[in-house]
């Protein structure tokens, strides 16, 4: 038995005042505090009827147990005459209404004495395991006591005692399940410990306003890494409550506000309240971010701490104001330490199909080459193409615009994010500085490549050949850069030039797009499908320069192995019936440049033979020719070639070298032209300027460039491998009055000048000419007159290409390769 309550209380106990059952009740309470022995106990016993009368805890024995004032008089007995109760609130007797409110004028007195050593830890348990059970009872007991926990919880006046309340009710699950109210009726309703109307209207005054104020203040208050307030209060949180912010936007600034301090000052999480919801699936205090026009570090910190599965049309506004707060101050926030902790996250830790389409002019108004600031744009760059490039397969993401999700497209960022219409040269230009390096020109190259149909609408053809140009400088650029960074950019630059570069006879574009698979393989078959589809288009009307650039084409594809012009291959196997045609339908004589086209198709098919044991490819490419042949002079009409083309076509089908024994149809083609000429009636014709069976050399002087010498040069550079005449004493006078022939060929009209570049340029080509053999200085001079007769000129550029990629094929040995590429550089000097 207590002793509290033997001395204290027993002897108080006003029995005459009770009825038969109220007695009864006492005798059952004095049996409980084991008070068996006492005078009170023995008169009750006597005067009971026990066995006829009921137990009846009224409130008069209510108030004689609990109702004892003086004995609260003494902090130390009354705290023991609380712990004493135990028993009696295990069987269920509870103080009443008048009891109760005693008890709590005694706890408020008491408070601060109950947190000192003087009350040992024993007592403190028992006590609040008493106001447990007061609290969960069904009692006049349970709200007044439920109330005071609230109110000194809730009093940051006070924060020592607030907080070991705190600590004592998380402790002992006090305010987790719920209390009761007792009507005016005596009908008793019991209530969960949730934050709703019914919460309000019992412990604030029915004042919701209330509630928040206290609510907001008390949250960041605690000490640092241990249970406060919020942990009580989580369980009670409700859609209710969520449902008031959502009709109160300041309130929630105001909620704003107190969790920053929490988070910033207090280092406690209080993510619960953040991402707080409605019954309806909305998220206020999240949402609420984006009417805030101007953000701070804090409010950075908040939205980086939202649920990751809050619906996106809640979160664009907010990512739209994330971004004002990067742009703000001259992006002074950028060095904050909010971004560094934060904003990096809300970007890194999102997919692009998180973010908005305002992202993108963000980056590049951030990271452009002239204006971006560096350590910001190393940082953005690296977001960003993470985000917009890295693993799309050149595709455009998904992105939020306008509340929806939005595929971007090349021609929408065109039109209405670059606004590149009026002034595409300009806006280029501080990009084309930079290489394909740039993650900025990687997305613009994927701009464009998403956009290729529509860039004949979106710009003019001035523009277009700027874009071309771009492109063709970013596609240079992927030389240098990381093979993963070529393989991505190189095919979509590539493809983005074959669809803007459809008219025909631009064939300096042509070749210089064609060439681009000399930077990687990855773009050899689109290069090599699109260079065939401009020279063999039969869609197109067939011209005598397409034809001279076949020809001219096919010692890139004999010394390449097939590797380079691989169209070639399609050329020779089905354009010569077309071919012939071309020529049977001019009315013009093209005798002699039939006589050059055949010679150098008989060339190159020579060549082949020569090295058919060698590798079974130069076996493929003769039987190719020998197709193109046949199919060609089938159809041409007999008086289109003359009688020394006729004689050689003659006697190299009747060599042993050409083995023309099982090309019926070809020889049969050749015979014919032959009769023409030598059967029956001989039928005089006029020579040709220069006998191409006669090998004209000069012993004498030359004293001056003239039509007669430049022939003379012409003809062995275009014959020198066929009769082994490498006359380095023919060419050497006009590699010393170089300039005097350029002056020369001013009033030349017989395009002298593109035959010269054409026969140097197969000299360049021809291995027998390299460096380290015997006819090393024929081939010098050769390159010299090369360089000087082309440098400056508009073939420039596309003999560069094609010099470039001829070396960089892996067909020719190290001393040529070395000096092609030299010939290129000195062409670019």
């Amino acid at each position: 038995m207590s002793a509290i309550f033997k001395e204290k209380i027993v002897p108080k106990l006003k029995l005459a005042s009770l009825v038969p059952s109220e007695v009864k009740a006492i005798l059952h309470i004095l049996e409980l505090m084991d008070a068996t022995d006492t005078d009170a106990y023995k008169k009750a016993k006597k005067n009971s009827d026990s066995e006829n009368t009921i137990v009846s805890f009224t409130e008069n024995v209510a108030q004689n147990i609990y109702f004892h004032p003086k004995v609260y008089g003494d902090e130390k007995e009354g705290l023991e005459l609380i712990a004493s109760w135990l028993p009696l609130l295990k069987k269920g007797f509870f103080p009443d209404e008048k009891s109760a409110n005693k008890l709590v004028e005694f706890l408020t007195f008491s408070l601060s004495y109950l947190q000192t050593d003087a009350v040992s830890e024993d007592l403190k348990t028992q006590i609040f395991q008493v106001l447990k059970m007061l609290v969960q009872s069904e009692s006049e007991a349970s709200l007044p006591i439920a109330s005071f926990l609230i109110d000194r919880i809730f009093d940051i006046r006070d924060v020592l005692s607030a907080d070991f309340l705190i600590q004592f009710c998380i402790r002992y699950q006090i305010l987790n399940e719920t209390y009761s109210v007792v009507h005016s009726d005596k009908t008793i309703t019991k209530f969960p410990f949730k934050i709703d109307n019914a919460f309000i209207q019992h412990f604030f005054d029915n004042d919701w306003r209330k509630f928040i104020t206290k609510f907001h203040h008390i949250l960041p208050v605690g000490r640092i890494y241990v249970t406060s307030a919020y942990d009580l209060m989580l369980p009670w949180f409700t859609t209710d409550l969520a449902a008031y912010y959502y009709n109160n936007l300041e309130v929630i600034f105001e909620a704003h506000k107190a969790i920053k301090e929490r988070l910033i000052f207090g280092d406690t999480k209080s993510l619960e309240l953040l991402n707080l919801k409605t019954s309806e699936g909305f998220y206020p205090l999240i949402a609420a971010l984006g009417p805030k026009l101007l953000w701070d570090a804090g409010d950075t910190l908040l939205f980086n701490n939202r649920d990751k599965n809050i619906p996106q049309e809640q979160l664009d506004v907010c990512y739209l104001r994330f971004i004002d707060w990067l742009i703000a101050d001259g992006g002074s926030n950028f060095h904050s330490e909010a971004f560094k902790d934060y904003g990096k996250l809300i970007f890194t830790e999102n997919t692009a199909e998180a973010l908005p389409l305002q992202c993108i002019p963000f980056w590049f108004d951030k990271c452009h080459p002239q204006s971006g600031i560096k350590n910001q744009t190393e940082t953005y760059n690296i977001i960003f193409s993470d985000l917009l490039i890295e693993e799309r397969q050149g595709k455009l993401p998904v992105m939020r615009f306008d509340h929806k999700d939005f595929q971007m497209t090349g021609e929408f960022l065109i039109k209405n994010v670059f606004q590149t219409k009026d002034n595409l040269k300009g806006f280029l230009h501080g990009f084309t500085k930079e290489s394909i390096k740039n993650p900025l020109n990687q997305f613009l190259v994927r701009t464009f490549y998403d956009a290729r149909e529509q860039l004949f609408n979106l710009y003019n053809a001035e523009q277009q050949e700027i874009l071309q140009l771009y492109l063709l400088e970013m596609a240079y650029s992927t030389r240098d850069v990381r093979d993963d960074i070529r393989k991505q950019n190189l095919p979509l630059i590539t493809k983005t030039l074959i669809t803007l570069c459809v008219e025909p006879g631009n064939y300096s574009r042509v070749n210089e797009i064609g060439a681009l698979k000399s930077i990687d393989a990855c773009v050899a078959k689109i290069c090599n499908t699109f260079t065939g589809g401009h020279y063999i288009n039969e869609a197109r009307p067939l011209e005598l320069n397409i034809i001279q650039a076949w020809f001219n084409y096919l010692g890139d594809f004999y010394y390449s192995s097939r590797q380079e012009a691989v169209w070639v291959s399609d050329l020779l196997t089905t354009q010569g019936v077309r071919t012939a045609t071309y020529f049977n339908n001019r009315e013009d004589d093209t005798s002699y440049f039939l006589d050059k086209a055949i010679n150098r198709i008989i060339t190159f098919h020579r060549k082949c033979k020569i090295k058919t044991s060698e590798n079974v490819t130069f076996a493929e490419i003769s039987k190719e020719i020998e197709v193109y042949l046949t199919d060609f002079l089938s159809e041409l009409k007999k008086d289109k070639l003359i009688v020394n083309t006729t004689k050689f076509l003659s006697d190299y089908s009747q060599s042993t070298i050409a083995d023309f024994n099982n090309q019926t149809e070809l020889v049969t083609a050749i015979e014919a032209f032959y009769n023409i000429h030598f059967k029956g009636e001989t039928i005089t014709e006029t020579p040709t300027a220069v006998d191409n069976s006669q090998t004209i050399t000069f012993k004498m002087e030359v004293t001056e460039i003239n039509q007669k010498y430049v022939d003379a040069v012409l003809h062995n550079l275009e014959h020198y491998s066929e009769n082994g005449s490498c006359d380095t004493e023919l060419l050497q006078p006009l590699d010393e009055k170089i300039e005097e022939f350029k002056v020369w060929l001013l009033d030349d009209e017989t395009g002298m000048q593109v035959r010269m570049g054409q026969a140097l340029y197969m000299t360049l080509l021809d291995t027998n000419l390299a460096p380290g053999t015997a006819q090393e200085t024929y081939g010098n001079l050769c390159r010299s007159l090369f360089i000087h007769l082309v440098k400056d000129t508009q073939m420039a550029p596309s003999y560069g290409m094609g010099l470039q990629a001829m070396a960089k094929s892996g067909a020719y040995s190290d001393h040529l390769t070395t000096a092609l590429l030299q010939v290129v550089d000195d062409l670019n000097a």
